[in-house]
C-alpha cells in the first residue's frame, strides 16, 4: 500500500509541477513565436515592397528610354531645322545686301542672343 501510495503521490506531484512549469513557460513560449511571426511579417512585408519597386522600376525603364530617345531625335530636329534656318537667311541677306552685310548682321544676331541667354542665367538664379 505504501508503494502505490508513494507512486500515486510521486505522480500527483509530477502533474503538479508539469502545470506550474506549463503556466510558467507558456507565456514565454507564446512570446516567442509571436515575436518570430512579427519578424517574418515584416520581412514578408519588406520583400513584397522591393519586389513591387523592382517591378516599377522595370516597367518605368522602357518608358523613359523611349521618352528620352524622342527628346533627343526632337532636339536633333531641332538644331538641324536651326542651323538650315540660320543658312537660309545668312543666303538670302548675302543675295541681297551682300555678303559684308551678311556677316555683320550674323554676328550681331549672336553677339544678342549670348547676351540675352547670359541674362536669362542671371534672372533664374
Amino acid at each position: 500500500m505504501n508503494s502505490i501510495t508513494d507512486e500515486l503521490l510521486a505522480l500527483g506531484i509530477a502533474v503538479k509541477r508539469g502545470e506550474v512549469i506549463e503556466q510558467q513557460s507558456l507565456p514565454v513560449i507564446r512570446e516567442i513565436i509571436q515575436t518570430e511571426l512579427r519578424k517574418a511579417l515584416a520581412q514578408q512585408r519588406t520583400d513584397q515592397r522591393e519586389d513591387m519597386a523592382l517591378e516599377f522600376t522595370n516597367e518605368i525603364k522602357p518608358l523613359t528610354r523611349a521618352s528620352d530617345n524622342r527628346l533627343a531625335a526632337l532636339i536633333v530636329r531641332a538644331l538641324r531645322d536651326s542651323n538650315i534656318a540660320r543658312r537660309l537667311a545668312y543666303a538670302n541677306l548675302a543675295r541681297a545686301f551682300g555678303s559684308d552685310f551678311a556677316n555683320k548682321a550674323y554676328e550681331d544676331a549672336k553677339d544678342k542672343a549670348g547676351k540675352e541667354l547670359a541674362n536669362r542665367k542671371d534672372s533664374d538664379v
